[in-house]
């Protein structure tokens, strides 16, 4: 079974879903709204807009909006990947996907594509409406420059995701485990809060992420920061290459795992 065989399945598994949960869509263009809408009624209640320009650089509404996008995004690769395993447990198809030939690496890049792809296509709801409201025609190819290094980041999440769910799946209670890790991943991604104002120990563990080095790029975009974005991109890519032979690895040990102790389906 080729890449382009699994991806079409993979595509028709998720749109039969959306179709089937229509508020999911809803819910999917709404979430940057929301998130946004939530926030600056929070940050007006104790501050000015005036305080966050001069603190972050950028207009409040630009920047929440754009995070709320990158993090939607982001948690498409994500969850689509670490909750895989549980998924197929509770749905009964595990041993069967544990005996396929399928290449490891090949299937979970493919996992995440279509719900990507969706997300990528309500840009045109979220960020580059706001983008254009405010900049006009240069922020319409400024949302589409964001749209595209989202993507990207989203993308080379991949491989440590990989190497993350091996890992979380080879213990006991993994979905204790997740919804810690989740969310520690989400904040060292740095979408909320820019990983050049974070301490050093958070600095040091958001360099590990391909993602927060294209998420820093995107900041730098919005918020007009000079710096050397290849130098940023070139890091991301190397750290995402670095990482697949780990995370294939981590998947193939913790399939292993299951077959000594004996696949359960219910």
């Amino acid at each position: 079974m080729g890449f382009i065989d699994i991806l079409r399945v993979e595509y028709k598994l998720v749109y039969a879903e959306i179709m089937r949960r229509k508020s999911m869509f809803l819910a999917i263009i709404l979430y940057p709204y929301l998130f946004t809408g939530f926030t600056l009624f929070i940050g007006y209640s104790f501050g000015s807009a005036n305080v966050f320009i001069e603190k972050i650089g950028v207009d409040p509404v630009i920047f929440m909006i754009t995070a709320g996008y990158i993090i939607l995004s982001m948690l498409a690769v994500l969850d689509d990947i670490l909750w895989k395993p549980l998924n197929d447990q509770w749905i009964g198809v595990l041993p069967y996907i544990i005996a396929s030939p399928v290449n490891r690496l090949v299937l979970f890049t493919t996992i995440p594509l279509p719900r990507l792809t969706i997300l990528i296509l309500l840009a045109s709801t979220s960020i580059m409406p706001i983008y254009t409201i405010y900049y006009g025609i240069n922020g319409l190819l400024t949302s589409l420059l964001v749209m595209g290094l989202t993507a990207l980041g989203s993308l080379l999440m991949v491989t440590p995701a990989m190497i993350i769910t091996g890992l979380i799946h080879s213990i006991g209670e993994s979905w204790r485990v997740l919804n810690i890790v989740r969310p520690l991943i989400m904040i060292l991604i740095g979408a909320y809060y820019p990983r050049f104002y974070m301490p050093i120990m958070g600095q040091v563990l958001s360099y590990l992420l391909p993602s927060s080095h294209v998420v820093e790029v995107i900041q730098r975009i919005i918020i007009d920061i000079p710096g050397n974005y290849y130098l940023l991109l070139a890091i991301a890519f190397t750290l995402a290459l670095i990482y697949a032979p780990g995370g294939e690895r981590s998947i193939v040990y913790w399939e292993r795992k299951k077959v000594r102790e004996g696949v359960k389906i219910s």
